[in-house]
C-alpha cells in the first residue's frame, strides 16, 4: 500500500436508547383503557361487598330440591350468598323424588310441599340425624291457562267475566266442584262456546307433572279427592283407594309429564303442549315480572285460574347439616334475599308471621302489574293424612 494512501476512519453513529415500552404511544392507548376497566371493577366489587371474597374462605353448600332450585339459580341470589361467603351447587328432583332417595350427601333439601317434607323429617328423626326446618318463602299451586281458554271454561262454568271494554285481568277463580263436574262428562274444548272457537278437540283436563315425583301434581290429587269426597279427605285406606280410582281419569288422561308443567305452560309453543296446567303462583308471576321489564306492559295472553278451596303449600327447607342450616337462617331472615324472593314473585311471610300476600302485592303495583286477590281464601282444601296420600299416589301413578 502507498505510503501516501490513508484509510478513512469508520463513521459510527450512536442512536438514542430505544424508549421504554410504558412510554410509547400505541402502548399508552390500550393500557389506559384497561386501567379504566381494571377501575371500575374495583369499585364495583367495593359496592357489591364482594372486594374481599378472594380472601375469605367460601364455603360449598349442596342441596337437592325442585321447583325452589329457580331461586338458587337466581344471579342476583348467587352474588348476594357469594357476598356471605355461600355457594350453593344445586340437584334438581320432583319433590316427592327429593324425599324419597338418599340425602345423606347434602347440606339440605328443599321440596316443596308438606307430604314430601313430613316424610324427610320422620325418617331423620327416626334415625337420630341432624334436621332443622325453616320457612322462607310459599307460592299456592295455580292453573295456568289462556285467555280464550280461560273465558271459554269459565263462561261454561256459570262464571261471571267482565265487560271487553274493562281492562284484562290476569287473575280469575274456579269452582272446583263445577270443574269436576265438566271433566266428568268428558268435555272437550271445542265443545265450549268460544268467538272465534278452539281448535283443540282434547278432553278438558288440567295437566300435571308426574304425580310420582312432582307435588304440585300430588296436591292436585289431594284437591281432586276433597272436593270428588264431599270436601273432605278421606279417613281409611279403603276410602283413599276408592277416591284414587275416582280420579285417576283425570291425572293420566293426557298422560303424565316429567317436566315442570311451568316450562311447557311459558314455551312459545305452550297452547299446543298445556293448554291448562297445574304449577306454582311464583312461576307465573316472575314471567309477567320480566315480561313487564323487557316490553312495558304484561303479558295479557297468559292468565291464572285459582281453585275457589285454596290448599296452601308451604315449602318447608329442611337443612342437614350445621352449614345447610346457616344458609337456612339466611334466606329466611336477610333483607336482600328476602326482598329477591319478592322480585322471583313468592309471597313471604309477613312480620306478623301470617301467610297474607301484602309485601308481594306491594311489590308488584310498584313496577305496575296487578296483584292478585286470589291464592289466600277463607275456604280449606285437606289434603289426606300422609301414608293415605302416599297409597293414593301409588295407586294413580303405579309408582315404584
Amino acid at each position: 500500500m502507498a505510503a501516501s494512501q490513508q484509510i478513512a476512519e469508520p463513521e459510527l453513529t450512536v442512536l438514542a436508547p430505544p424508549r421504554p415500552a410504558y412510554r410509547r404511544k400505541r402502548y399508552l392507548l390500550p393500557f389506559a383503557i384497561s386501567a379504566a376497566t381494571a377501575l371500575v371493577g374495583v369499585i364495583a366489587l367495593f359496592a357489591g361487598g364482594t372486594v374481599g371474597l378472594p380472601l375469605k374462605q367460601v364455603v360449598v353448600i349442596t342441596g337437592k330440591l325442585a321447583s325452589k332450585a329457580e331461586y338458587f339459580t337466581d344471579e342476583v341470589v348467587r352474588r348476594e350468598l357469594m357476598a356471605h361467603g355461600i355457594q350453593v351447587h344445586i340437584t334438581k328432583a320432583g319433590s316427592r323424588a327429593v324425599a324419597t332417595g338418599d340425602v345423606d350427601q347434602y347440606d339440605f333439601v328443599f321440596p316443596s310441599g308438606q307430604p314430601a317434607a313430613l316424610l324427610i323429617k320422620e325418617q331423620r328423626q327416626a334415625e337420630h340425624k341432624f334436621a332443622k326446618v325453616h320457612k322462607p318463602f310459599f307460592s299456592p299451586i295455580v292453573f295456568g291457562t289462556y285467555r280464550d281458554y280461560a273465558e271459554a271454561l269459565l263462561a261454561k262454568l256459570g262464571k261471571k267475566l267482565p265487560p271487553e271494554s274493562e281492562e284484562k285481568p290476569l287473575y280469575f277463580s274456579v269452582d272446583m266442584a263445577k270443574l269436576v263436574e265438566l271433566m266428568r262428562a268428558g268435555t272437550r274444548w271445542s265443545d265450549l262456546d268460544h268467538d272465534p272457537p278452539l281448535n283443540n278437540g282434547n278432553q278438558v283436563l288440567v295437566q300435571t307433572p308426574d304425580v310420582c315425583s312432582a307435588n304440585s301434581a300430588a296436591t292436585y290429587l289431594g284437591l281432586l279427592a276433597f272436593v270428588v269426597n264431599g270436601q273432605r279427605p278421606p279417613v281409611d285406606e279403603a276410602e283413599a283407594l276408592a277416591l284414587a280410582d275416582q280420579v285417576k281419569p283425570f291425572l293420566i288422561g293426557q298422560g303424565l309429564p316429567g317436566d315442570d308443567m311451568s316450562m311447557q305452560y311459558l314455551a312459545p309453543e305452550g297452547r299446543g303442549l298445556a293448554p291448562i296446567a297445574v304449577f306454582y303462583e311464583h312461576q307465573y308471576l316472575a314471567h309477567q315480572i320480566r315480561h313487564k321489564r323487557q316490553n312495558g306492559s304484561a303479558d295479557d295472553n297468559r292468565v291464572l285460574i285459582y281453585p275457589e278451596a285454596q290448599l296452601q303449600t308451604v315449602p318447608e327447607y329442611i337443612a342437614l347439616t350445621p352449614d345447610g342450616d346457616r344458609l337456612g337462617q339466611l334466606i329466611s331472615n336477610d333483607p336482600a334475599l328476602k326482598q329477591r324472593a319478592l322480585e322471583l314473585g313468592f309471597r313471604v311471610f309477613e312480620p306478623d308471621g301470617s301467610l297474607s300476600a301484602g309485601r308481594l302485592a306491594e311489590h308488584l303495583r310498584g313496577v305496575g302489574l296487578p296483584a292478585p286477590d286470589s291464592g289466600v281464601s277463607d275456604t280449606e282444601t285437606f289434603l289426606p293424612t300422609l301414608p293415605l296420600l302416599e297409597k293414593m299416589i301409588e295407586r294413580v301413578g303405579g309408582c315404584r
